[in-house]
């Protein structure tokens, strides 16, 4: 098992592959959908929810760990309230 500290370094290198080599292609067509990256190889997979997603980083990347988050920022995952999508600058 991972430590907070590895799981916030994980995260960081996937999301510092999304920023770097995706985030321009894919947010123009793309924004608010989900996106597992895999921070080794920098590959990534989208989903318009969570099941499709799965499936398609099952298929792509087996069991090899990946991060999941929102294309233009955001958590995949929202319990309660209201969920809003906005551009992340930066």
């Amino acid at each position: 098992m991972m430590t907070k500290t590895q799981r916030d370094e994980f995260a960081s290198r996937a999301e510092r592959a999304y920023a770097e080599r995706w985030s321009a292609v894919l947010e123009p067509d793309h924004i608010g959908e989900l996106i597992a990256v895999e921070p080794d190889s920098g590959d990534y997979v989208l989903g318009k929810d969570l099941w499709e997603l799965e499936a398609e980083r099952e298929r792509k990347f087996g069991s090899k760990l990946v991060h999941i988050f929102r294309v233009g920022g955001g958590a995949a995952v929202k319990i309660g309230g209201a969920v809003r999508h906005a551009r992340l600058s930066g």
